[in-house]
């Protein structure tokens, strides 16, 4: 069984309140717009996980909800994991290497620099920056996730809110 792994940045966050501790920091206006709207692009290409993971600073959990509202993944499904806020490609790989077997599907909601170095991991070509929003969407010819790391993607796909759609 192969496994398609959805790696995607939290949308863009509101530093307005300079109290704010990191980790509580809201969306801003424009995180607020992208996130329905990459919602929206996914659940075009009838994009439905099967399990749904975020870090649970409050910009990954409020773009996770958004995401998930339009792409018809029920909200309270979403798994908050700690492991997730400001993860390294080393903390990815034992999030991702434990993930459950029987989920063929899975999308993480994180943060760079961890989003964009475990981006050029997989990738075939160098990519400077995962924008707030942006998402990596890989297929892998892989039965367990723990070899994941292992292989290369049998597909790959990067797109970002400011990416022109056809």
């Amino acid at each position: 069984m192969a496994k398609r792994l959805t790696i995607i940045r939290h949308a863009k966050s509101s530093w307005e309140n300079p109290d704010c501790e990191d980790h509580d920091r809201p969306l801003n206006k424009r995180g607020l717009r992208d996130a329905p709207e990459m919602g929206v692009r996914l659940a075009k290409r009838d994009w439905l996980p099967n399990l749904f993971l975020a870090s649970k600073a409050k910009r990954a959990r409020d773009t996770a909800a958004l995401i998930a509202g339009k792409v018809g993944y029920a909200e309270e499904r979403i798994v908050f994991d700690d492991r997730l806020y400001l993860a390294e490609p080393g903390e990815w790989r034992s999030v991702i290497g434990a993930l459950p077997a029987e989920a063929a599907h899975v999308a993480c909601i994180g943060h760079n620099p961890g989003i964009t170095e475990l981006a050029n991991r997989f990738s075939g070509e160098y990519i400077d920056n995962v924008p707030t929003c942006g998402l990596i969407d890989m297929r892998f010819e892989v039965d367990a996730w723990a070899n994941v790391f292992e292989a290369k993607p049998a597909s790959f796909e990067f797109d970002f809110p400011k990416n022109a759609q056809p």
